[in-house]
């Protein structure tokens, strides 16, 4: 299974359903997954506690490693005049509740903000890649960013493929600046030409935010490395990308899980 983490423990999901009738076939079944992000939130690793489908991990490289031997490239920072204030936002299922994180965070002025940091730090930056707060909130900032003069597009989960399709090649090819989005490109995006991420969906998931950091860090040519603006305060949360700790899984003597 591809993109492991996610598999939820619950033997009712269509995973655990699928498995189920797999095993009823062949009780051997062999069950092999891979993922840059063994873990969940509020589960932990994969491979721990309760229910867990793996026993344990069998290969991991770590993204300093990959760095170093030219695999991945290298991740660059600013620190950030613009942040948000999260601390009254409520949770649901461990993360913040969607429509009170994306009031928090979509507003005129912050979004003015932020976008004038990005144009700042990025406008000799070849390619931009915004994680939004929500759906409204991305397309709030695709249209900051037009009125500042550089080509955006906006793709959420109701984008057209056609449509979808369409801007991707067109991002691809150089031939548009920036792509904002809500929960779309992040696992199994493979848009190498990303050197600027801008961080600004604060996330209590460290998966979430190592998954959307690896976005950045493809190789690509002529592309010596990849800016990252946190104005989520995710790396000040979770750590450094190549030095995230699952929440629930610090306690023990091992390394701290290496990911990207």
């Amino acid at each position: 299974v591809d993109e492991a983490h996610l598999m939820p423990r619950n033997s009712e999901t269509q995973y655990g359903k699928l498995l189920a009738g797999l095993r009823a076939i062949n009780p051997d079944l062999k069950l092999v997954g891979l993922t840059a992000t063994p873990y969940r939130l509020g589960e932990g690793l994969l491979h721990e506690g309760e229910g867990a489908l793996f026993d344990d991990i069998c290969f991991e490289q770590s993204v300093a490693d990959m760095i170093s031997g030219g695999f991945l490239c290298k991740p660059v920072s600013k620190g950030m005049a613009t942040t948000y204030d999260v601390s009254g936002v409520a949770k649901l299922g461990g993360d913040y509740k969607q429509s009170a994180l994306q009031a928090a965070v979509d507003t005129n002025g912050l979004n003015s903000a932020v976008i004038d940091e990005v144009v700042t730090y990025g406008k000799e930056r070849r390619a931009w890649l915004l994680f939004c707060s929500g759906v409204e909130h991305a397309f709030h900032m695709r249209d900051e960013i037009r009125s500042r003069g550089f080509t955006c597009e906006a793709i959420s989960g109701e984008t057209p493929t056609p449509e979808r399709d369409r801007i991707l090649a067109d991002y691809k090819a150089g031939r548009i600046k920036a792509l904002t989005n809500n929960s779309v490109l992040t696992t199994g995006t493979n848009l190498p030409i990303i050197d600027l991420v801008a961080f600004c969906r604060p996330t209590q998931s460290a998966g979430l935010y190592i998954q959307m950091a690896g976005r950045g860090l493809r190789l690509f040519p002529g592309k010596e490395n990849c800016l990252f603006l946190d104005f989520a305060g995710v790396v000040r949360k979770h750590g450094p990308i190549d030095a995230v700790t699952p929440p629930n899984a610090k306690t023990g003597t091992g390394d701290a899980p290496i990911k990207l």
